[in-house]
């Protein structure tokens, strides 16, 4: 049985809005175990075939 998820897409939305408003580069991390995490660009631990893209491809 899966455990329900102990937030909403509002609140992801929310979570979402605020980072992208401190830093347009943010990442924001949802856990399987809920956990939403809001992080700045320079944490990132890895980099995946489309992010490696839109750095490629990134004009601004």
């Amino acid at each position: 049985m899966s455990r329900r998820a102990a937030f909403t897409e509002a609140d992801i939305r929310r979570a979402m809005k605020v980072a992208r408003s401190i830093d347009a580069r943010s990442i924001v991390e949802v856990t399987a175990e809920g956990t939403i995490r809001i992080l700045p660009e320079s944490v990132r631990t890895s980099t995946s075939e489309v992010d490696r893209w839109f750095e490629e491809n990134d004009e601004g």
